[in-house]
């Protein structure tokens, strides 16, 4: 009877002892979830905020439309060419002879200019129409100009409007040339079209 007793009594020891056992084991997984969760939360906030200064300061130095394309010297339209499309930065590159483009005459003498092909007046993308005549928006005699195909906004070669209900010219961009004949445009500098268009243009004798 006593043994029997005493194996009861060590049964209910055991039990509590592995009850007591699981619930210090809860509480540990508990704390460390918490613990993790903590880490991990300060971790994405620390991370986000980092994110943001070196985006601030443009530290990651972004490719593409947004920071500075490269155009290879080959890609550069000859003077009185057709602006070429630079897709990789959504912009035209306009080169233009004398006062070419300059329909307002403000005394633009050529030069590169890289456009923005975001219209803007509803931020179609503009198009370059090579057989475009000037003949309908009053400048007859000049063929190709840039025309929207949402509203019919049209724009010279120097991006400046005479037809349409854009409000203004085409946006420029920030352009430098490079020693061999390649420029650098910074799509993150857009300044908004003006009559000044023509006069924006940069010397280019490579």
């Amino acid at each position: 009877m006593a043994q029997m007793e005493q194996s009861a009594g060590a049964a209910r020891t055991a039990r509590r002892v592995e009850q007591a056992r699981q619930t210090e084991a809860r509480r540990l997984a508990r704390r460390s979830f918490l613990r993790v969760s903590v880490f991990a939360g300060l971790t994405l906030s620390v991370g986000g905020l980092v994110a943001g200064f070196l985006g601030f300061f443009n530290l990651r130095h972004p490719t593409g439309f947004g920071g500075v394309v490269n155009v290879a010297k080959a890609r550069v339209p000859k003077p009185s060419e057709e602006p070429a499309r630079i897709s990789e930065g959504k912009f035209w590159l306009s080169n233009l002879q004398g006062s070419e483009g300059d329909v307002l005459g403000v005394g633009g003498t050529g030069g590169l200019l890289a456009l923005y092909w975001k219209g803007p007046h509803l931020g179609c993308t503009v198009p370059w129409n090579a057989s475009f005549n000037g003949a309908q928006v009053n400048f007859p005699g000049v063929i190709g100009w840039f025309r929207c195909p949402c509203h019919g906004s049209t724009y010279s070669r120097a991006g400046i409007r005479v037809f349409g209900p854009a409000p203004r010219p085409l946006d420029t961009m920030l352009l430098t040339v490079n020693a061999d004949g390649s420029i650098n445009v910074n799509t993150g500098k857009i300044t908004s079209g003006g009559a000044d268009n023509p006069l924006r243009a940069v010397a280019y004798n490579a």
